[in-house]
């Protein structure tokens, strides 16, 4: 199913339990203004909260040519533009986990930190566009917007408290759901089952 913003907007409301809808998400009307002001913030949020498939990139990155200020790291990296947040760095085959940390450089600059060069950034970049989500994700943006929105909205708290609540347990199904699309093995070992 492809989604718009406005339809996005309509599951809002309705779990809000206003019952007029919009046609536009450029409208002037209180709700559609109020909606249109937490958008951006519920979209990252959600995005942040859970490693959606849809929303899973790579990217090598690239050095700044900087000496990281953490004298534990090595490698000094730009932070990609379009990342929401920094999943993993891709370790060598049969490597163990690969220690990064997201740091602000001398400058104010936001980089990555790592041991490791080249470095792949496994990372939930930012989608824009409504027609790439899920429905699972849909789901839970619409409940996550109507909690932040429904004090400026409703006026009630009961129905925000309800709203955290129902985003709690969709996020909950949504990442068993998520989960079980595509399969990687795993071929690392554990060391007791070598010694076998």
């Amino acid at each position: 199913m492809n989604y718009t913003k406005a339809k996005i907007f309509n599951i809002t409301l309705k779990n809000l339990r206003v019952s007029v809808g919009i046609q536009s998400s450029n409208q002037t009307d209180k709700n559609t203004v109020v909606l249109n002001e937490f958008y951006e913030v519920a979209r990252e949020q959600v995005l942040k909260d859970f490693d959606w498939n849809f929303a899973n990139s790579y990217r090598e990155l690239t050095l700044t040519g900087n000496i990281p200020q953490n004298p534990k790291f090595l490698y000094e990296y730009d932070y990609p533009n379009d990342c929401v947040f920094a999943r993993e760095i891709i370790p060598y085959v049969d490597s163990d986990l690969v220690e990064f940390e997201i740091a602000s450089n001398a400058t104010g600059q936001k980089v990555i930190n790592s041991n490791q060069t080249p470095a792949v950034l496994r990372y939930t970049k930012l989608v824009e566009n409504e027609t790439f989500y899920s429905t699972e994700f849909v789901m839970a943006l619409c409940w996550y917007l109507a909690f932040l929105a429904a004090p400026a909205i409703t006026g009630n708290r009961a129905i925000q408290s309800d709203c955290m609540s129902v985003y709690t347990n969709i996020l909950a199904k949504s990442k068993v759901m998520n989960a079980s699309e595509g399969f990687i093995k795993d071929t690392s070992t554990c060391s007791w089952l070598d010694a076998r």
